[in-house]
């Protein structure tokens, strides 16, 4: 899939898109009519200042003249797919204006509908190849496996991950730390993880079903952190949990920033000022836990902590630095704290909407046995399927950005070194050849055959646990989730419990966009007669 360049005359050539070559022609004329103006009032100007703004004008003009001839050139030897940029600055505006608010999905499925499944786009000012077919998905996962991309995040967000975080790294680098955390993250070792969850479950919602009032979702947010705390430590710390909340939404609010300058007053600098808060709480837990729990202590074996303080890498006896457990423990809470909130929000939103699989779910989940058993969960055949098209509707990360670190070729197109790739999981997720109409909530797509509802001519023969091309809501390649086993389990044994024990009355649905995507809700519970 990821071949090297190799001559053109063997290769089957992409089209040239007119209508993409011409917007960089008539933006071209736009500028030079810009460049003309301002040499004209720099001779005419009656002062330094004058003559001196005129004259920088010019030459900002003169560049972006060049940017757009270089497009257009690339767009003419097949280095870009089609695909409309629009004007800068004004671009950059609408999108800070629209981000919230779905302005990115409408326009990523205008473009779909207009260019096919790849194609150019501008996000963060830095220009992009969007892909969202099948294919396009393999291509780069497969990329990613041979070593033929970087990872590339936005400079921002990859200074909010910090430097020695899992998904900013790529090369040996970021192999050696996947082989360090990934035995702690396995399905087989995050079981050790159940029993805390599912007591952690039952004491919250016997808490939000006390009131006997509407909650609003954000609940699930300080939920998250505790599921992810007490796996960590093996207890729960109140304060500690309510701080790291507290700076988590500061530091969120960076994502949206289009520069990674620390300006004072910023979103962007409050936000590394929250980061710089968060991991010096990570540093005195560390520290607590490592004069609680020696090495060979019980909760050094079987928590998180303790497995990612003392654990060892088999092939050179490596361990984690202090700084490398810290960013990645930031990583793995952030995930748990808005990621797996808005799928709990998410998943409740979808079952509020389709009666029928909320139905089928009770039935399922008041027949599971007691206590909770990890292996009973992974194959209830309702249950996953209630979460796997929940987060098909509404993957949480819509999509991760790539860059080529050698030419390779893909589709008629010669993608050059240095060209970032956005695989987009949203479009893959709505890909009407795969998953027969997409837009509409349908859990018997992923039942099993054997399954009293199985519905055949919705079955698009997908796998969903594999994460693959077809179902990437947790990525794909070498760079996939880390976190996708204790994700997965901790979205089971809430929504088992919640529907085990209690009815759910779900009100005033809000769809979020950006930077984390899904449905904020306000939601009842009810204690359940039989239960």
């Amino acid at each position: 899939m990821c071949r090297l360049y190799k001559p053109l005359l063997k290769v089957q050539m992409a089209p040239v898109s007119l209508s993409s070559l011409a917007e960089h022609v008539v933006k071209a004329s736009i500028y030079l009519a810009f460049v003309l103006h301002s040499v004209q009032s720099a001779l005419h100007s009656s002062t330094t200042f004058s003559y001196t703004i005129n004259s920088l004008i010019g030459v900002f003009m003169l560049w972006m003249i060049q940017a757009e001839v270089s497009l257009a050139i690339k767009r003419i030897q097949r280095k870009l797919p089609p695909g409309y940029l629009g004007i800068p600055i004004f671009r950059e505006i609408k999108f800070i204006l629209t981000a919230t608010t779905g302005g990115i999905w409408r326009k990523l499925h205008e473009n779909r509908r207009k260019y096919g499944t790849m194609f150019l786009q501008s996000l963060f000012g830095q220009t992009s190849i969007l892909m969202g077919g099948q294919d396009d998905l393999q291509f780069v996962f497969n990329c990613d496996r041979k070593a033929l991309t970087d990872v590339a995040w936005p400079p921002n967000i990859v200074m909010l991950l910090g430097p020695g975080a899992v998904p900013t790294q790529t090369g040996k680098y970021h192999r050696v730390l996947r082989r360090l955390l990934e035995p702690y993250f396995a399905p087989k070792f995050v079981t050790n993880y159940l029993t805390i969850m599912d007591r952690t479950t039952l004491e919250e919602l016997d808490s939000w079903a006390s009131s006997g009032d509407f909650v609003s979702s954000e609940v699930f947010k300080m939920y998250a952190l505790k599921l992810f705390y007490a796996s960590s430590f093996g207890r729960i710390d109140e304060d500690v949990i309510v701080t790291l909340h507290d700076d988590f939404k500061v530091w969120l609010g960076g994502f949206l920033s289009v520069t990674d300058k620390r300006i004072p007053g910023t979103a962007f600098d409050e936000a590394m000022k929250a980061r710089a808060r968060i991991l010096d709480t990570i540093d005195v837990l560390m520290e607590n836990f490592k004069r609680g729990n020696p090495e060979d202590s019980e909760r050094a074996q079987t928590t998180i902590m303790g497995r990612l303080i003392y654990g060892k890498d088999k092939d050179d006896n490596r361990v984690l630095s202090r700084d490398e457990i810290k960013d990645n423990l930031l990583t793995l809470i952030f995930a748990g704290h808005d990621t797996t909130y808005l799928s709990i929000s998410t998943i409740l939103y979808h079952l509020s909407q389709n009666p029928d699989a909320m139905a089928a779910l009770v039935e399922e989940s008041s027949s599971l046995c007691e206590p909770l058993e990890s292996e009973e969960l992974k194959n209830a055949p309702v249950l996953n399927a209630c979460v796997h098209e929940s987060l098909r509707m509404d993957p949480p990360i819509p999509g991760a950005f790539r860059k080529m670190v050698k030419d390779t070729q893909h589709k008629g197109y010669t993608f050059e070194k240095g060209t970032t790739l956005n695989y987009s999981i949203l479009m893959a997720s709505t890909n009407e050849s795969l998953y027969k109409n997409h837009g509409t909530f349908n859990m018997k797509r992923f039942l099993p055959k054997d399954h009293p509802l199985y519905q055949a001519d919705m079955d698009a023969g997908i796998d969903p646990t594999q994460g693959r091309a077809n179902y990437p809501i947790f990525g794909g390649g070498s760079h996939i989730c880390l976190g996708k086993a204790f994700a997965q389990l901790e979205l089971r044994v809430l929504v088992a419990r919640l529907t085990k024990h209690y009815h759910v009355e779900v009100r005033n649905p809000q769809k979020l966009y950006f930077p984390v995507n899904g449905w904020n809700i306000e939601f009842r519970l009810t204690k359940r007669k039989d239960c």
